[in-house]
């Protein structure tokens, strides 16, 4: 079990860093370890999705992110203050994030419906010499979720969503997740 600990702990702290990195030198970019490489349970492979990561109490901050979008018409003005709000201090403690990953899809992606049909999927991260592949059980959110909520208004931050969204979560086996060097 310690090691369990220690390796979503090293991974969290990772995803915090490179988030971070991000939001603060690459004007929000997603880099290739918020993008993995998804690999369904028959073997096949699915491309790649943006993950978000969400504090384990995500209240605050759907209500912030929210509040952020209906403040302004303008997509630029929008951008730049969900930007300033992630780049200060979000990120700072990733003990306070949820130690699953989440992913926004259209309503109707097909690549979403294959994800929840598969059930379960290895996704694979890689940036700056460090790697990680995380078996993943995946869950389809309803709607009302705190997370699927906090999620859609995370994203409407840096791009209008689709109409019709579908959130799904990635929960790790981190009893048989891998870390490349190890930690």
């Amino acid at each position: 079990m310690a090691g369990e600990n220690a390796l979503r702990d090293a991974f969290m702290a990772w995803q915090c860093l490179i988030r971070q990195h991000a939001m603060r030198r690459e004007n929000g970019r997603p880099s290739s370890a918020m993008t993995p490489r998804v690999v369904l349970s028959d073997g096949s492979e699915a491309g790649h999705i943006r993950t978000v990561l969400l504090e384990r109490e995500p209240a605050a901050s759907a209500a912030l992110f929210r509040q952020t979008v209906s403040g302004t018409h303008d997509p630029r003005e929008r951008f730049e203050k969900g930007l300033k709000h992630l780049a200060a201090t979000y990120f700072q403690t990733s003990r306070e994030f949820e130690p699953r990953l989440f992913a926004q899809f259209s309503r109707q992606s097909p690549g979403a419906a294959a994800l929840v049909a598969a059930g379960s999927a290895t996704l694979h991260f890689d940036q700056f010499s460090q790697s990680w592949i995380l078996p993943c059980e995946i869950q389809d959110l309803p709607g009302d979720d705190p997370f699927a909520t906090a999620l859609f208004w995370h994203n409407a931050l840096f791009a209008p969503p689709p109409a019709a969204t579908r959130a799904l979560a990635f929960l790790p086996d981190w009893h048989s997740a891998t870390a490349e060097p190890p930690v």
